[in-house]
């Protein structure tokens, strides 16, 4: 049985138990090999870039200070960028040294605010608040992915959503100024958006593919 191609789009998170969340099955198989087909990168520099997050995945877990963290990372063109909550501005920048250590890495990114101290209150309820945090978050991810797929002159593969306390970073790779634009624009309509954080790259020469994209 052969083994199956790596969803080139999971993201690497950080958190207590420190996982590693992949996605397996036919469906994710053929959904990567879409994205792929409709990224601006070749796939070598995909795989390239694919290496480098486990590589930054464990130089994060070595860390034991960063342990309880919840980090999201991603790596295009060999540039890294780490979204997630941090319990101190000098958490974050010892986040951000780690990952620069990395050797290859061209640049490292972060946005990584800090997080809010809670009201005194019961430990259920902090749960129940923390809870609502995400799934609000989680539901505004999802509006901002389906305003995505109705922008023009974006591709959505091509474009990873984070969301953050109402604010949105988008990440990845796309064709040009367009695009970019487009794509911030979309997201910051979406109803309770209260910032838009726009890390999308244009394709860079070395980095490009060769063959025609669908569209």
């Amino acid at each position: 049985m052969k083994t199956m191609k790596r969803d080139t789009d999971a993201c690497w998170f950080v958190g207590l138990a420190l996982m590693l969340l992949m996605t397996t099955g036919c469906g994710a198989q053929y959904k990567a090999m879409a994205d792929a087909a409709q990224s601006e990168l070749s796939p070598m520099t995909l795989a390239h870039d694919d290496r480098y997050k486990i590589r930054l995945h464990e130089a994060l877990v070595q860390e034991q200070g960063f342990s309880g963290l919840t980090l999201a990372v991603q790596v295009f063109m060999e540039r890294a960028y780490i979204v997630g909550h941090v319990d101190s501005q000098e958490q974050g920048a010892a986040v951000l040294q780690t990952a620069r250590k990395v050797s290859g890495l061209r640049s490292v990114e972060g946005y990584l605010p800090v997080k809010k101290s809670p009201s005194p209150k019961s430990a259920e309820s902090s749960t129940t608040s923390a809870e609502s945090s995400t799934t609000s978050n989680a539901l505004l991810k999802a509006q901002i992915t389906e305003a995505l797929a109705l922008a023009p002159e974006v591709v959505k593969s091509r474009i990873h959503v984070e969301v953050l306390d109402n604010h949105v970073v988008l990440l990845g790779v796309v064709s040009g100024d367009a695009e970019r634009q487009s794509a911030e624009k979309a997201a910051a309509g979406v109803e309770g958006v209260k910032g838009v954080t726009n890390w999308l790259l244009l394709p860079e020469k070395n980095y490009m593919s060769i063959r025609p994209h669908i569209r």
